[in-house]
């Protein structure tokens, strides 16, 4: 057969969804998943400036822009340009549509995935939506009543969806397929770390967390001080130069990066993870089993964040610390509440356990394939 042929015969999958990390790796991962399936041919349709015009193209997927952009909540001209762009974009996705012929198209969030999979809807295409928070986007709202098939990560998320269980499956999130396999000890020899010290992993989403880096800044001292412990920190590229410059380091005790590639070996490194609460973050957790402070980002839309972190706390497997006024000090208190508390830390990684769905991948694939075949 030659690869003309192959390609004729291998069912065409578009994938919708952007703007953030957390809405580009489920993507990957459902990817990857499937490509273990069968022969697909896949087609990505995203921002012209999301992150996934710099992820995607990596990994070797065909890929496509619209020109759609999220309505900002605060009053600004830019959302005057919203009903221009909208209808730009469902004319685009229109003619990507119609020249991909796509047999499925599966949604992970995010403003682009609207107007591709209401297109595609329209076109009888079967749709399935993978929504990643307990408290849906209003993409996923809208959306919801076109697609076949809606895959959630939280039980919780389901009241959202009245009258739609037949759609509905809980699958949990995909994450990556390599955060498992590497102990504590090869986990800090990577980071060069003392392989007995308790270690703390601090980090705030691939683009670090000003407001965690400033208060860990100013609590750090005294945790060092206090305790015989020791931190790899990931601040962001942005602020790192600011963070070293903040602190007088020890270089023996505390690890400072501005980005973490080995994400495997630094889960693996820590007995605590300090960082903030996006849902593919916390599928992350729930695989390595990890103790865990939560700092919601506090302007997350619809603060879907703090809905994420309550449910959680509420199954015993993490502390959650909002940026409120005095935050800092309750940061530090929730720390130092796990550092002396071992039976804490072990309950916590017993509940993680349990939310834990390490097949969410090829659970999400299993379902596209069904789309397909019905």
């Amino acid at each position: 057969m030659t690869k003309k042929q192959d390609d004729d015969t291998a069912k065409r999958i578009l994938i919708a969804g952007g703007g953030t990390g957390g809405h580009v790796y489920p993507a990957l991962a459902t990817i990857e998943a499937l490509k273990k399936r069968g022969d697909f041919k896949f087609l990505y349709v995203g921002g012209k400036n999301g992150i996934e015009t710099r992820i995607v193209p990596s990994q070797n997927i065909p890929m496509k822009t619209i020109w759609i952009a999220g309505i900002a909540r605060s009053l600004t001209l830019k959302n005057l340009l919203f009903p221009f762009k909208l209808l730009a974009s469902l004319a685009a996705s229109w003619k990507i549509v119609s020249r991909f012929r796509p047999d499925a198209a599966v949604g992970t969030g995010g403003y682009v995935s609207g107007p591709v999979l209401f297109i595609t809807a329209k076109r009888g295409v079967p749709v399935l939506i993978q929504e990643q928070d307990v408290h849906p986007g209003l993409t996923t709202k809208l959306l919801a009543k076109h697609a076949k098939k809606i895959c959630l990560a939280f039980p919780g998320a389901e009241k959202h969806f009245l009258g739609m269980s037949e759609k509905i499956v809980v699958t949990g999130n995909p994450v990556r397929n390599d955060l498992l396999g590497i102990t504590p000890a090869e986990g800090r020899k990577i980071w060069q770390l003392d392989k007995d010290k308790l270690t703390i992993f601090v980090f705030g989403g691939s683009q670090g967390a000003r407001s965690i880096n400033e208060a860990m800044g100013k609590i750090l001292p005294a945790l060092l001080r206090k305790y015989d412990i020791q931190l790899l920190w990931q601040t962001g590229e942005k602020q790192y130069d600011a963070v070293i410059e903040s602190l007088e380091i020890d270089e023996k005790r505390v690890r400072i990066v501005p980005y973490v590639k080995k994400m495997n070996a630094a889960y693996a490194a820590a007995d605590l993870i300090i960082c903030r609460a996006g849902a593919i973050t916390l599928a992350e957790l729930a695989n390595v089993g990890k103790p865990a402070v939560l700092v919601p980002y506090p302007f997350a839309a619809g603060d879907h964040q703090v809905r994420n972190s309550q449910m959680i706390v509420e199954a015993g497997a993490a502390i959650m610390v909002e940026e409120k006024n005095g935050w800092g000090a309750n940061l530090q208190m929730a720390i130092e509440r796990l550092l002396t508390d071992p039976a804490l830390r072990e309950q916590q990684s017993t509940a993680w356990q349990k939310l834990a769905r390490p097949t969410a991948a090829d659970d999400i694939a299993a379902e596209i394939i069904k789309l397909i075949k019905n």
